[in-house]
């Protein structure tokens, strides 16, 4: 038996399925059912080892003690920055050669 790549001219077309529209939706919405459940199911589950009461599964508890900073004193002022000018800049002139074109 000869296989092809491609069809031949002559060979007829398969006729379209009315429900091929029908099983694409329901494939779409069972996958669509599937991840809503999953997500639902990683949301409202709890952990097995958590013995506290029912918190969701996206809450950890991290119990935390806060601490009162202490009390330093100021430090000193700084003293004022004194400005000066800067000296004056002194550049060469350019050189310019003429009948030269960069």
């Amino acid at each position: 038996m000869l296989l092809r790549s491609s069809l031949a001219d002559t060979m007829p077309r398969m006729p379209r399925s009315p429900w091929q529209w029908r099983i694409r939706l329901g494939c779409l919405a069972f996958l669509a059912l599937a991840y809503g459940g999953l997500m639902w199911h990683m949301m409202h589950a709890t952990h097995p080892h958590d013995t506290r009461a029912k918190q969701p599964a996206g809450m950890l508890h991290i119990p935390v003690k806060l601490l009162a900073p202490e009390r330093a004193e100021p430090a000193p002022v700084a003293p004022p920055i004194m400005l000066e000018a800067p000296p004056p800049a002194v550049f060469a002139p350019p050189v310019v050669e003429r009948g030269h074109h960069g």
